[in-house]
């Protein structure tokens, strides 16, 4: 890995940590917020480790965003990177670990090859200036391109109608996971898709 890249993992680590401190699903997994920004920035870590060389990170030309993307054919979680991610989950959230774990598992990939956007943010004071757009625009692009559909997991309401501009619509149930706004709705766009009415 270059200098520049390690920088830009480093910048795009803290600005997804920032960018996700607030995040209704986020909030909802790491519950206490003094320790929440250690435990997002060992989350994305994990991510980027299950990735390898495969990660795409991106970061905005002003640093004030930052986007991990899993390319196709991508594999999934194995056995002992799971029980990683649960030991992850179980150093913040203790007994409460496995009923979480559990939940997020229950959100319905689709199958088949696709880019996934693991995580997009733009810092907290960033934000509703074209960041997350400026991030999204070129793989949209790119899926476009290779003829290979885009897939994320919204988890955070307010971001629906952004992602419905560009063409994702829902692939799968919301699962929700409390009361309150943390839910994740499965989103997927099509190659070429145009954007949704709604």
């Amino acid at each position: 890995m270059t200098r520049s890249q390690v920088e830009d993992v480093a910048s795009a680590l803290d600005i997804l940590v920032d960018g996700f401190l607030d995040n209704p699903v986020m909030s909802w997994v790491f519950a206490e917020e003094s320790s929440r920004a250690r435990a997002l920035d060992e989350w994305f870590r994990f991510w980027l480790d299950c990735y390898g060389e495969r990660a795409r990170v991106e970061v905005s030309p002003g640093r004030d965003g930052a986007a991990i993307w899993a390319p196709p054919g991508t594999p999934a979680l194995t056995g002992p990177e799971i029980e990683r991610l649960f030991g992850l989950i179980q150093s913040y959230e203790g007994d409460r670990a496995e009923a979480k774990l559990a939940k997020l598992a229950t959100v319905q990939v689709p199958e088949g090859p696709h880019w996934y956007l693991n995580g997009i943010a733009a810092r907290r004071g960033g934000r509703s200036r074209g960041v997350g757009a400026g991030l999204l625009e070129p793989f949209l692009a790119l899926s476009d391109s290779e003829g290979v559909p885009i897939y994320l997991e919204s988890s955070n309401p307010r971001n629906l109608s952004f992602y419905r501009r560009y063409g994702f619509e829902d692939c799968g149930p919301c699962v929700l996971l409390d009361e309150a706004d943390a839910r994740i709705q499965p989103m997927l766009r099509a190659p070429g898709a145009s954007a949704s009415a709604s």
